[in-house]
């Protein structure tokens, strides 16, 4: 059949015959190799023979918008976020969707165990926290052991260790009645050596606790003119301390003895006191100057729960004389009065 309309005579001419080769599968000569190709589309050469074509571009799908903007994707050769090292736990918070599942939070480790201790994973690693889970559970163990030893040694025995102790405070000696330490003794005993007085005695008076035993202090002062010496003042001074012995530690007779005759020298003697209390002590120390000469006198017993201690110091002028053993005598006596003051009735 012809064609009523011959056509331009171009390729796309219909009425021209088209043939089977197409002119881009055919690559220019080597003459033409340097010569442009015109009145064709570049992107249809293919100059390597057996090359793959460049993908075609593929068409833009657009995702549903759910609200929450996905991680930044790094460029090729960007080094990626760190990502977090195995058993950590992640912050709490939706995770961004990446497309298929949803991801789904990370576990959290179990809170479970006494104050918050978990046992660790039963495969493999470390055994330290087996370990430790051990020794507590061990100490628990010997705990609650002792508490049941203790609760059944109660029965056979009413008296705990600190019971004990408390025990060690009772006596024949209290300070219940006592509202003046002073008047345990006789503060004008001393007035032979100085008659007047300088003023009230002063006391003090400390009620135990359930520990701790009670404690009772007296000082009294007296003074005179010297007969010896117009510019000099005599002085006599009379000092009580009573201490009840405590739960812990020992009864003070004990320090008083240790400072009192730790020290020896020129002036200074000591000795055992008898008959009064269960033991005792004396010391005595004579100080003499240019123009006056003091003596310091100390008698200390402890007996049953109490410890009493009496010192009388004397200042005379020069050329008085005073005589220990009249000093040793007062303190003597006046120690005995003070134990039989707090004698319990």
């Amino acid at each position: 059949m012809t064609s009523s309309n011959p056509g331009s005579g171009d390729p796309q001419d219909p009425a021209r015959h088209q043939e089977t080769a197409q002119w881009w599968d055919t690559p220019p000569t080597a003459a033409d190799a340097g010569a442009p190709v015109t009145g064709v589309d570049p992107t249809m050469l293919n100059y390597s023979g057996g090359a793959a074509y460049a993908p075609a571009p593929q068409p833009f799908t657009p995702q549903p918008f759910t609200g929450q903007q996905s991680a930044p994707q790094p460029f090729p050769g960007q080094q990626s976020a760190p990502q977090p090292f195995a058993g950590q736990q992640f912050a709490p918070g939706p995770q961004p969707f990446s497309g298929g599942y949803a991801q789904q939070p990370p576990p959290q480790p179990p809170m479970g165990g006494y104050g918050g201790y978990s046992p660790p994973p039963s495969g493999g690693g470390s055994k330290t926290g087996w370990i430790i889970g051990g020794v507590i559970g061990l100490v628990a163990i010997v705990g609650i052991g002792v508490v049941a030893i203790g609760l059944s040694g109660k029965k056979d025995n009413p008296l705990s260790p600190l019971d004990d102790k408390k025990s060690a405070m009772d006596g024949n000696y209290s300070m219940d009645k006592v509202t003046n330490a002073c008047n345990l003794i006789d503060p004008s005993s001393i007035t032979r050596w100085a008659s007047t007085s300088t003023g009230a005695p002063e006391h003090t008076e400390t009620k135990p606790t359930d520990y701790s035993g009670g404690r009772l202090t007296c000082t009294a002062g007296y003074e005179s003119q010297s007969a010896t010496s117009k510019y000099h003042t005599n002085e006599a001074d009379i000092t009580l301390d009573v201490s009840f012995n405590g739960a812990y530690g020992k009864p003070d007779y004990e320090s008083w003895k240790s400072y009192d005759t730790g020290t020896t020298g020129s002036g200074r003697t000591s000795g055992d006191v008898t008959g009064i209390g269960s033991e005792g002590y004396w010391h005595a120390e004579t100080r003499d100057y240019s123009s006056f000469t003091v003596l310091d006198y100390t008698v200390a017993v402890q007996d049953s729960n109490v410890s009493v201690k009496v010192k009388i110091s004397v200042d005379r002028g020069e050329g008085e004389t005073v005589s220990k053993d009249d000093v040793a005598r007062v303190a003597k006596d006046q120690v005995q009065q003070a134990l039989n003051g707090l004698k319990k009735k």
